[in-house]
């Protein structure tokens, strides 16, 4: 098995969903990369792994991923989001899910208990 299917492998099983709320210390220290839904948050990861300058500068200059921002992280709480994320150190790479607010509800309650 090469390097790269071992990695895309690791990050495949570190791949979780994860509320807002338990992102935002991430997001203090200035670590959260936000990946367009058009794009495959795995692929990605594996992108910022190897480092592919190009691809990373063609996704930014088309905003398809981008660092967190203030705009974000006030839509993300007001909205109560959840992402898929997976940690691409130093990143954390996350994407937006669509939930319902039930399901929201049921996530955010099950995983503060």
């Amino acid at each position: 098995m090469s390097k790269l299917s071992i990695t895309k492998q690791h990050y495949e099983q570190e791949l979780g969903i994860i509320s807002y709320l338990e992102l935002q210390k991430f997001f203090a220290k200035g670590v959260i990369l936000r990946a367009d839904e058009k794009l495959n948050i795995i692929d990605v990861a594996m992108t910022l792994h190897v480092d592919d300058a190009e691809l990373i500068q063609d996704w930014i200059n088309n905003k398809l991923l981008e660092r967190a921002s203030d705009h974000h992280a006030k839509a993300w709480l007001e909205q109560h989001s959840v992402f898929k994320a997976v940690t691409v150190a130093p990143w954390v790479l996350v994407q937006e899910v669509m939930v319902s607010k039930e399901n929201c509800a049921q996530f955010q309650k099950e995983n503060h208990q």
